[in-house]
C-alpha cells in the first residue's frame, strides 16, 4: 500500500455507510486520497455533520509522520514561493523558530461544501498546537511570535491585524484558562485568527465574550452550556477574532468526560479511551434535540472499535474512536459536528509500543 486511498478502501467494511459513503466517499479520496498510507498511521479526523443526512466527512491530519512531512515539504518545494504550502515545507524543513512554543502542526481539509472539480482547492485550516508556558494564557510565547506565524501560514507578510487580535484575546481570558491551538484561515473572511481555549468554567464564558465584544446572544451560549454540563463535563471554546472583536460564529468542543477524569491535553487522545457507553448518552440528547438525525447516531455508535485487521500487506491493529462534539453557535442555530479518529498500525509497531513505550 503507497496512497492513503489504497489503505481507506481496504478499511472500507469498517466505516459506517450512514457517516460516509457515496459522493462523500469520492470527494473525500479525491481530495487527500494522494497522501502517502502513512497517513493512517498518523492519526487521521473525520468531521461529521449531524444534522444533514448526506454521508460525508471533512478531514485533518497532524503533520508528524516523517512521510507525510516529506510530502508536504515535496508539495511545497513545487509551490508559489508566497503560499500555504511553500510556508509548510519552510516550516517543516527547519522549525527550530518556533520549537520552544509551537509543539505540532494539525491540517484540516474542507471537503464538504468544496465544488468538485477545482484544479486548486482551498487551503486548509493550519492549526498551531501551542506547548504549555508560563504567559499569559499558559502560552510559551507572546501575541506578537505567534502572530508572525500564523500570517506567514495564511501565506501574508502583515502580521499586525493577528497581533492585535491575538493580544487582546490573551488580555482578556480567565486567569486559568489555556491557549491550547491557534489556527491560521488563509481562505475565511474576514481576516482572523482562531482561537481554541481549554479549562475555562462554563460561567466564565459570557463574561468573557462581553470583554470580546462578541455581537451573539450570551442567554443563547448559556442555554446551550447548561443542556449539556450533566453529560460533557470538558469543554473547549473554539471562536474567531480580529482586531474589531469576537466573530459571530461560536464553536464548543464537548468531551464526554468527567471534569476530573483528565487534563486538557489529555482530551486530545480522547478518541482512544473513550467508550460507546461514555458517548451514547450525548448522542441521544443530541437526537432528541433535533441537532443529529437518526442515522448518524447509528452510525456514530457504531464508530468505536478496536480490532485486528488482515491484509496482503500483514495483520494490523485499527484503532477507531470519538473524540468530542462540536457544537457550533450562530445567531440563535446550533448545529452538531462529531469528530472521529482512525489509526492503523502494523502489529509489530503495537508490540513494540507495548513494550517500550512512545
Amino acid at each position: 500500500m503507497e496512497r492513503f486511498e489504497d489503505v481507506l478502501t481496504g478499511l472500507r467494511s469498517q466505516i459506517p455507510r450512514s457517516l460516509l459513503a457515496g459522493q462523500g466517499w469520492i470527494r473525500l479520496l479525491e481530495r487527500v486520497g494522494n497522501f502517502p498510507a502513512a497517513a493512517s498511521t498518523s492519526l487521521c479526523g473525520f468531521e461529521f455533520r449531524l444534522d444533514e443526512s448526506a454521508p460525508a466527512a471533512d478531514f485533518s491530519i497532524p503533520v508528524s509522520e516523517e512521510r507525510i512531512t516529506h510530502h508536504h515539504i515535496a508539495r511545497g518545494e513545487a509551490a508559489a514561493p508566497a503560499s500555504v504550502d511553500a510556508w509548510l515545507a519552510t516550516h517543516l524543513n527547519d522549525p527550530s523558530a518556533t520549537d520552544h512554543w509551537l509543539e505540532s502542526v494539525l491540517l484540516a481539509y474542507d471537503i464538504i461544501g468544496v465544488p468538485a472539480g477545482l484544479t486548486d482547492p482551498p487551503s486548509p485550516v493550519i492549526y498551531l498546537r501551542l506547548l504549555p508556558g508560563q504567559g499569559k494564557g499558559a502560552t510559551g510565547a507572546g501575541p506578537a511570535a505567534i502572530a508572525h506565524t500564523v500570517a506567514q501560514a495564511s501565506a501574508r507578510n502583515d502580521s499586525v491585524p493577528e497581533w492585535r487580535a491575538l493580544a487582546w484575546a490573551l488580555d482578556v481570558l480567565p486567569a486559568d484558562a489555556k491557549l491550547a491551538f491557534v489556527g491560521a484561515t488563509p481562505n475565511r473572511t474576514p481576516r482572523s485568527v482562531r482561537l481554541l481555549v481549554a479549562d475555562m468554567k462554563p460561567r466564565e464564558v459570557g463574561a468573557l465574550l462581553r470583554r470580546l465584544e462578541w455581537p451573539g446572544s450570551i442567554t443563547a451560549v448559556n442555554h446551550l452550556l447548561s443542556g449539556m454540563a450533566d453529560l460533557c463535563g470538558r469543554f473547549l471554546l473554539l471562536f474567531d477574532i480580529n482586531e474589531n472583536g469576537a466573530l459571530p460564529r461560536l464553536g464548543f468542543e464537548m468531551h464526554a468526560l468527567p471534569e476530573e477524569a483528565t487534563s486538557y491535553r489529555a482530551l486530545f487522545a480522547a478518541w482512544l479511551f473513550s467508550s460507546k457507553l461514555d458517548w451514547k448518552p450525548v448522542i441521544q440528547r443530541l437526537v432528541d434535540r433535533r441537532l443529529c438525525i437518526p442515522a448518524k447516531a447509528e452510525g456514530l455508535l457504531s464508530w468505536p472499535r478496536r480490532r485486528t485487521v488482515f491484509s496482503e500487506h500483514g495483520a494490523f491493529e485499527l484503532y477507531m474512536g470519538i473524540n468530542h462534539v462540536k457544537l457550533s453557535l450562530e445567531g440563535d442555530g446550533v448545529r452538531a459536528k462529531a469528530y472521529g479518529g482512525l489509526r492503523l498500525l502494523p502489529l509489530d509497531q503495537v508490540a513494540e509500543r507495548a513494550l517500550f513505550g512512545g
